[in-house]
């Protein structure tokens, strides 16, 4: 169990150098990206529902929808059913870079595969 927590760990920062290298064109990061993809596949969601999806402090969400907001990838407007909240959608700009986005996570995704089964052959893993 050791070994997986340990592949865990080096996956996750593997995955975050690559994320943010190849998100940095489009003025994102390995932390906002998530959001950015929620919203274009989920129009009208909640903040409140961002912390159902992702397990995270309510005060990370807050910050990355500002900023989200402030680069032009998400326009908050208030939610009907409860003035207490907004909706989040998405903008142009986060429609434009959503494709992008899912075409880098698949590549990654099997990069990362191939390379499990690069290890699996040699017997490393």
């Amino acid at each position: 169990m050791d070994d997986f927590i340990k592949w865990l760990s080096i996956g996750f920062r593997h995955t975050a150098m690559y994320l943010d290298k190849k998100l940095a064109p489009y003025g994102l990061n390995n932390s906002q990206y998530m959001y950015v993809v929620r919203v274009c596949e989920n129009p009208g969601v909640t903040q409140d529902q961002f912390l159902q999806m992702f397990y995270i402090h309510p005060s990370n969400v807050t910050r990355a929808v500002a900023s989200l907001e402030k680069q032009g990838f998400i326009q908050r407007r208030a939610n009907r059913q409860d003035r207490r909240t907004f909706c989040l959608f998405p903008t142009s700009r986060a429609l434009e870079v959503y494709p992008h986005i899912v075409k880098m996570r698949q590549e990654w995704q099997e990069e990362l595969l191939g390379r499990y089964a690069d290890l699996a052959a040699i017997g490393t893993v």
